[in-house]
């Protein structure tokens, strides 16, 4: 008997059951190589992070050493790394294999820069530490690149990668979404870069009211104040004194000089000087390493000591002397005055302190018994 509700001379057919579509999910392969798109991604971002330090190691009050560029060309060459590789993390579970080659393309073309001074934009402001960016970028970025490569090769990650992605405009729009992040962070972080070092290398403005007598002692008392925070203190082995001429005169007609004080230590002592720098009238302004790894502690302390007059446009607001220690070679202690007026021709001929076996003194007349 046939069903009342079957059309007449056609025979009931079971119903057909929808099977809902499942989009195919990436092998394992694949979801390693996003990993590792993230990995590089991360890398690259602290690899920017550790060159933009080592270039401030080399700011110098009243001095333009090019960071601005030099910080700039390292920003540009390092920055499009990030949405390239995000995007490509992205599309990968799309199967879109030019995202994954661009990636690779570019961290590529980054070493050649990196490690070929001379083909870098603003290759004038790229002196030292270079290399040693594209070494830290080669290290941590090339095993990377090379475990992608080969993971790609890998059979089921070439057939995924093979597919013909259909296009979604909902995927447009995440790429469109993080190029625009990544430039306006990049924007922003260069804008920061430059008014850095901008801030870094402001002149000295010519200011004759301190006078010169007291000076080189009030170097010395910071020098003193810096070696008495060294557990057993063995000494120095030269000190060298010289006086120059800041190149312009007051408005009373009176020439200028700055005083700079050096002393060579017997042992590095980096660890209680950056200690010593970060408290009471010391106010420490960088503690790291340069490009080429070595150990920089710079600071400024108020100058004169027993006096508020005036300003002084220093990283702490005040009149100020500028100290710094490294240990390129021998472990370095480096101090310099701002400049002050001269009235009356130095008298005063202070002994070094810490023992020193040699001790030069230039710029000034200084009697020895």
């Amino acid at each position: 008997m046939k069903p009342l509700l079957s059309p007449p001379g056609l025979d009931p057919t079971p119903a057909e059951t929808a099977v809902p579509f499942t989009p195919a999910r990436p092998p394992a392969s694949v979801q390693v190589l996003r990993f590792l798109l993230l990995a590089a991604t991360a890398f690259t971002i602290l690899t920017w992070a550790w060159a933009w330090q080592g270039v401030q190691a080399y700011a110098w009050p009243g001095v333009d050493n090019g960071l601005a560029e030099r910080g700039l060309a390292y920003l540009l060459i390092l920055a499009p790394a990030v949405p390239v590789n995000l995007v490509a993390a992205i599309g990968l579970t799309r199967g879109a294999r030019h995202y994954l080659a661009a990636a690779a393309a570019l961290a590529a073309v980054q070493v050649v820069l990196l490690l070929t001074p001379s083909a870098m934009p603003l290759t004038d402001a790229m002196s030292d530490g270079t290399n040693a960016v594209g070494i830290r970028h080669l290290v941590t970025v090339g095993p990377l690149l090379l475990a992608g490569i080969w993971i790609a090769t890998a059979t089921k990650a070439r057939e995924w990668l093979g597919t013909t992605p259909k296009p979604r405009s909902r995927f447009l729009i995440v790429e469109a979404a993080v190029w625009c992040l990544a430039l306006a962070l990049a924007f922003n972080t260069g804008a920061e870069v430059r008014q850095w070092t901008q801030t870094a290398a402001e002149p000295a403005a010519p200011d004759g009211e301190y006078d010169e007598a007291g000076t080189w002692a009030s170097l010395e008392l910071a020098v003193t104040e810096t070696t008495d925070a060294i557990p057993s203190f063995p000494g120095f082995t030269t000190r060298t004194l010289d006086v120059a001429p800041c190149d312009y005169y007051t408005p009373a007609g009176l020439p200028t000089y700055r005083y700079l004080l050096t002393y060579e230590l017997r042992e590095p002592a980096d660890a209680p000087i950056a200690a010593r720098w970060a408290k009471d009238d010391f106010h420490l302004t960088y503690d790291g390493e340069t490009l080429e790894g070595t150990r920089r502690i710079t600071a400024e302390r108020t100058f004169p000591f027993d006096d508020g007059r005036g300003t002084y446009p220093t990283e702490n607001g005040v009149h100020a002397i500028t100290l710094a220690y490294t240990e390129a070679g021998t472990p370095t202690l480096h101090l310099e005055s701002p400049c002050v007026e001269r009235s009356t021709e130095p008298t005063e001929c202070i002994l070094p302190q810490g023992d020193p076996t040699t001790d030069t003194i230039t710029g000034i007349t200084c009697p020895r018994d």
